[in-house]
């Protein structure tokens, strides 16, 4: 499976041809962390790609991609969303979490 770029996430958003799924856990957690739908895809729409992880999902059992995307959010805050590729056009958020790491993204809280 070949890599991909912020381009080609967006692509599956307004295209419809694909998906971007949350689970329950990433549900809780943005919920925890006052997070919506709408700054996943705001986050994805304005942003950057930071980092290509590749490793293990358990959820698939196999290896994938993961993307870590620095945006902004609906309120123009910084936001990261990681997002592990399920297949061609599917992706599962990982986690959604506010920037904290300065060695890692331009724009920290």
């Amino acid at each position: 499976m070949k890599e991909k770029s912020v381009k080609d996430i967006k692509k599956v958003l307004m295209s419809g041809k694909g998906y971007i799924r949350i689970g329950s856990h990433t549900k809780k957690r943005m919920h925890d962390r006052g997070y919506t739908k709408g700054d996943i895809v705001s986050s994805i729409m304005t942003g950057a790609l930071k980092e290509i992880q590749y490793g293990f999902n358990h959820d698939l059992g196999r290896s994938t991609f993961k993307y870590v995307i620095e945006g902004k959010d609906l309120s123009n805050n910084p936001i990261v969303s990681v997002l592990a590729e399920e297949g061609k056009t599917a992706y599962l958020v990982v986690t959604v979490l506010p920037p904290t790491d300065h060695d890692r993204f331009t724009d920290c809280i």
